[in-house]
């Protein structure tokens, strides 16, 4: 029980540090919101999103590996058209 707490909470850390640090680039560096912040923002949020549910049983596996499929399929889409 107590595990999922911790894995939760680190979860809910590395989604909000990552979060600081999309903030502090635009705010410090004057930086834009690209396409790349933008999957990186997905992938920020959803992963760790569904750690979580899957850690607390709200979803099933299969579930689960679909998703993440998707994720990948979407942040690594049009890798190769920008080099």
């Amino acid at each position: 029980m107590y595990f999922q707490l911790w894995i939760s909470l680190i979860v809910a850390l590395i989604m909000a540090g990552g979060l600081c640090g999309i903030f502090y680039l635009i705010i410090k560096q004057n930086a834009t919101l690209g396409t790349k912040a933008i999957q990186f923002l997905a992938i920020l949020f959803v992963v760790p999103l569904l750690i979580i549910l899957g850690i607390y049983d709200k979803i099933e596996r299969g579930t689960i590996s679909t998703l993440l499929g998707v994720v990948v399929g979407y942040a690594l889409s049009g890798q190769w058209k920008e080099s």
